[in-house]
C-alpha cells in the first residue's frame, strides 16, 4: 500500500508542475532535442524493453516512477518482442496467425495506457514495433517470419494503424528495425515506416535500430521518415580475444558527428550492466559509465543505459538499484549544470594536446569545448595525466575542477593563470572528469 501511495503522489506531483515539456523538437543546429519551452533535452534513457509484456500496469508505474527518481527521462521499449508474445493480461499483439491487418485492439490499448502513465510522469517513450531480432527470435530475418510473410501492403497497413492509434501522444518517438539491418526485410520495413510516417504526427520522430557497428544513417541517411540516428556497438577489446571485435563507442560517435547530413544521434544500445543473463554483452559499472560519457563528449544528444533488467526477471526491483544506474544520474546532474549543447568534440586535439591515450583503446580520452571556448570537459577513462593547451581556451584565469563519475562528487579544485600548455592529472580512482572554465 505504501508503494502504491508513493507512486500516486509522484504522479500527482508531476502533473501539477505545469505545462508539459512535450512534444520535443529538434534544435536549430540539428544536434540535439529541445522541449516545448525551447530548453535543451538531454536524452537520458533506460532500456526497459519489456514493459508492455512483462509487467502489470501497476508494476510499470512502479518501474517508471523509480527510474524517474534516479534521473532517467526516457524509456526505450518494444511493443512485442516476439510475434506471439502474451502480456500480463493474456493478450497477444495480433489476432489470427500474426496477421498485421488484424492488430489486437486490447493489446494496443494496454500500450496506450502505459504511454499515458509515462506522460503523467514527464517521461518520453521511444517505442519499437515490429522488432526484427538478431536471429529468429523476433519478427524478421527469415521469409517464414512475420515481417516478410505479411508482405509489403500489410506492413504498410500496420504502420498506418500504429500512427493513427498513438497519434494523440506527445511523449512518443519510434524505433524501426531492432537489433538488425533490414536485409531481406527491407522492402516490408520501408513500407511499414512509410505507413507510420504518413499517419503519425510529425513530432513523433523516428529512428532505426541497426545491427551493432551500424547507425541509422549508415542505412537510411536520406529517408524522409528518419528524424534522428542511433549508434550501436559493444566492445573492441575483449579478454583472450585474438583480434579486435567492434569499434568503441567514441569511434562510432565521432563518425556519426562528422557526417555531412546532420541530425541528432544517441547511443541506443551498448554493453549492459549485469551478471551474465546476456552472456558476453554484459559490462560492469565502469564500462557503462565510459559509454555514456564518451557519447556525450563526442557530440551525442543522449544515451541509453542497459542492464539485465531489460525483460524484467523476478528480481527486477533489485536490478533497478545497480550502481551504474545511479552513476548515470550523476552524469545527467553534471551536464544539467553546464551548457552541454554548446560543446564541440575536440577531434583534432587542440585543447588536450597529449596524454589522450590510444585511438581504438579503452584508455582514449574524449574532450569537448564550448563554441565560445570558455568551457572544456574531458573524460579520462583510466588514470593518466593530460596536457591542456590553455592558450586554445578563452580567458586568462581558469577554474579547474575534478569530478568523480563514480560518486557524483567534486574532487580537487584549482586555478590556472597561464596561456601555455600544462600537464595535469588525477592520481587515484578508476575514471575522472576534468572541467575547465575560463573567466
Amino acid at each position: 500500500m505504501k508503494r502504491i501511495l508513493y507512486i500516486l503522489l509522484l504522479m500527482a506531483w508531476a502533473t501539477a508542475q505545469g505545462q508539459s515539456i512535450f512534444p520535443l523538437k529538434i534544435s536549430e543546429n540539428k544536434r540535439y532535442f529541445v522541449t516545448q519551452q525551447g530548453e535543451p533535452y538531454l536524452y537520458h534513457a533506460d532500456t526497459g524493453w519489456g514493459i508492455f509484456t512483462k509487467l502489470t500496469t501497476e508494476e510499470v508505474v512502479e518501474y517508471l516512477s523509480f527510474r524517474k527518481s534516479q534521473g532517467f527521462n526516457t524509456i526505450q521499449a518494444i511493443i512485442a518482442f516476439t510475434p506471439r508474445e502474451v502480456n500480463k493480461y493474456d493478450q497477444q499483439a495480433f489476432d489470427g496467425d500474426v496477421d498485421f491487418s488484424r492488430p489486437n485492439e486490447g493489446y494496443h490499448d494496454h500500450v496506450a495506457e502505459i504511454l499515458s502513465k509515462a506522460d503523467s510522469l514527464g517521461l518520453l517513450i521511444v517505442m519499437s514495433q515490429p522488432w526484427i531480432g538478431w536471429s529468429r527470435e523476433g519478427f524478421g530475418v527469415s521469409p517464414e517470419n512475420a515481417i516478410q510473410r505479411n508482405g509489403v501492403e500489410k506492413n504498410r497497413l500496420y504502420g498506418q494503424y500504429l500512427g493513427k492509434k498513438f497519434a494523440g501522444f506527445k511523449n512518443l518517438f519510434w524505433i524501426m528495425g531492432g537489433d538488425n539491418d533490414p536485409k531481406k526485410d527491407r522492402e516490408c520495413l520501408i513500407a511499414l515506416a512509410e505507413g507510420l510516417y504518413s499517419t503519425a504526427p510529425e513530432h513523433q520522430l523516428m529512428t532505426y535500430h541497426a545491427s551493432a557497428t551500424h547507425s541509422s544513417t549508415d542505412l537510411f541517411q536520406y529517408a524522409p521518415w528518419l528524424g534522428f540516428s542511433m549508434i550501436y556497438t559493444y566492445w573492441r577489446e575483449k579478454p583472450n580475444a585474438s583480434a579486435d571485435l567492434m569499434p568503441h563507442v567514441y569511434e562510432e560517435a565521432l563518425n556519426e558527428w562528422s557526417k555531412s547530413d546532420i541530425m541528432p544521434f544517441v547511443l541506443g544500445e551498448s554493453q549492459y550492466e549485469g551478471s551474465g543473463v546476456r552472456g558476453n554483452d554484459m559490462g560492469n559499472p565502469q564500462i557503462v559509465r565510459r559509454q555514456a560519457w564518451w557519447t556525450m563528449l563526442c557530440g551525442g544528444a543522449g544515451h541509453a543505459y542497459g542492464s539485465d533488467l531489460y525483460f524484467f526477471p523476478s528480481n527486477w526491483r533489485e536490478i533497478m538499484r545497480y550502481p551504474g544506474a545511479y552513476q548515470m544520474g550523476y552524469l545527467k546532474e553534471f551536464f544539467e549544470q553546464i551548457p552541454w549543447w554548446t560543446l564541440v568534440p575536440d577531434i583534432d586535439h587542440k585543447a588536450v594536446v597529449s596524454g589522450y591515450g590510444d585511438w581504438s583503446k579503452s584508455n582514449y580520452v574524449t574532450t569537448a569545448v564550448s563554441t565560445d571556448k570558455k568551457l572544456m570537459v574531458s573524460y579520462i577513462p583510466e588514470i593518466r595525466p593530460v596536457s591542456v593547451d590553455f592558450g586554445f581556451l578563452s580567458g586568462n584565469n581558469f577554474k579547474c575542477t575534478w569530478y568523480n563519475p563514480v560518486t557524483g562528487k567534486k574532487g580537487k579544485e584549482f586555478t590556472v593563470n597561464t596561456k601555455t600548455v600544462k600537464k595535469i592529472g588525477p592520481v587515484y580512482g578508476e575514471d575522472w572528469v576534468l572541467m575547465i572554465q575560463g573567466d
